[in-house]
């Protein structure tokens, strides 16, 4: 008899959604298996009225620029527990246009050496808890896309000084496109999340973090090679004006030169959360770097509930490179984050937030010949408006 997907997903959820938290089911084997998850249902709007009759002029076309709602992600998680310091977890994720497991990992605890190990696929180890929907644009670019890797990850104490030490070794993700927020219609160069290519490489990563009084320090390296020919070719090699930056710098267009390096300090005092985060990065002849700072400050109210404005500015540059009109792969980016989270109890929480986007598009001010207007090519118009409420259980 064939069972349906759906239902098998229903009758998982069912218990979870009724009394609306984790809940812990045990196996025949005699494993505890915790079942949990989030929905987030979002409203999304572009600066600007959509529809035939307003449709842009210039060259960088918004492709929606309507008010739209969708679930962004459903999350299903179950994390099974094998021993105190060992237990398996993997995440399905659901949204409008498709499905996938998102992540999977086993971690095991060593209490002796105060080091625990992740095996599977997961974000990169310097990768940091999101707090807004809208990442920084450089997270985006660089710690946002999943890979599969050994980590470690070792913690000691001197006095008031906390000392972390982490070790990675991964397969190297390939270059792949992401949004610089909600709107979908100018993509930026990024590391994706991880998918099997020939020629594929790897990449050595190392970090050090050092905490006292609420203030953390940290830094980290990754190095290895680009995937041959996948990223130097494919990616790379398609770039407008890529060869051009070969030619200059008397490079090789297969140069499979790969690393990117930062740091971060984060402050996280009472109610306070400051930070300020920079990366830098080479790929064959291509620099880029970026930086972002931000700051929120928590008001307490009733029970769980809670509110917290923050803002947040942003910048992703490609050095060497001038931003090609038509291809947003190539621009420069900055990014004011304006938002208001709200939790509501444990399983509810609303944000509100607001994209001022400045891209430099490589575009210059044309005139109509038919109607006379300006056409101003130098930016694009797509200031971004996201509500969203989500729901963990």
């Amino acid at each position: 008899m064939k069972v349906n997907k759906c239902s098998v997903i229903i009758i998982l959820l069912l218990p979870v959604l009724i009394f609306g938290q984790a809940v812990t089911v045990r196996t025949d084997s005699g494993l505890d298996v915790v079942i949990g998850g989030e929905v987030e249902l979002e409203f999304v709007d572009v600066e600007g009225k959509g529809g035939f009759a307003n449709q842009d002029l210039t060259y960088n076309k918004v492709d929606n620029r309507s008010p739209h709602m969708r679930i962004d992600k459903a999350i299903l998680g179950l994390r099974v527990n094998y021993s105190e310091n060992l237990y398996y977890k993997f995440e399905l994720r659901f949204g409008d246009k498709k499905a996938n497991v998102d992540i999977h990992y086993a971690r095991l605890r060593v209490p002796s050496y105060n080091t625990t190990f992740e095996l599977g696929k997961n974000k990169p180890m310097v990768a940091t808890k999101r707090r807004t929907e809208g990442l920084p644009l450089i997270g985006t670019a660089f710690w946002k896309g999943r890979e599969y890797h050994l980590t470690s990850k070792t913690e000691t104490q001197f006095g008031p000084l906390e000392v972390t030490g982490k070790l990675s070794f991964a397969m190297k993700r390939q270059f792949g496109t992401d949004d610089a927020a909600e709107d979908k219609s100018f993509s930026m160069l990024v590391y994706d999340d991880y998918n099997s290519k020939d020629g594929q490489t790897f990449e050595y990563g190392a970090a050090i973090g050092l905490k006292s009084y609420g203030l953390l320090a940290e830094g980290w390296y990754y190095t290895g090679e680009l995937i041959d020919d996948y990223d130097w070719k494919t990616s790379l090699g398609f770039l407008p004006g890529y060869d051009d930056v070969v030619d200059a710098f008397d490079g090789e267009a297969n140069d499979l030169t790969h690393y990117w390096y930062g740091g971060r300090l984060t402050w996280d005092i009472n109610n306070i959360h400051l930070r300020g985060e920079y990366i830098d990065a080479l790929d064959g002849l291509l620099p880029r770097n970026g930086y972002y700072v931000e700051g929120s400050y928590r008001i307490n109210l009733k029970g769980e509930a809670n509110v917290e404005p923050m803002v947040r500015y942003g910048v992703l540059n490609i050095e060497r490179h001038p931003p090609a009109l038509g291809d947003p792969d190539t621009w420069d980016r900055d990014m004011t984050t304006l938002s208001l989270l709200s939790r509501l109890n444990q399983n509810l929480s609303l944000k509100v937030e607001y994209y001022l986007l400045n891209e430099k598009t490589g575009g210059s001010i044309l005139i109509d010949e038919d109607t006379g207007k300006e056409i101003d090519n130098t930016f694009v118009k797509d200031d971004q408006f996201l509500f969203q409420v989500k729901f963990e259980f």
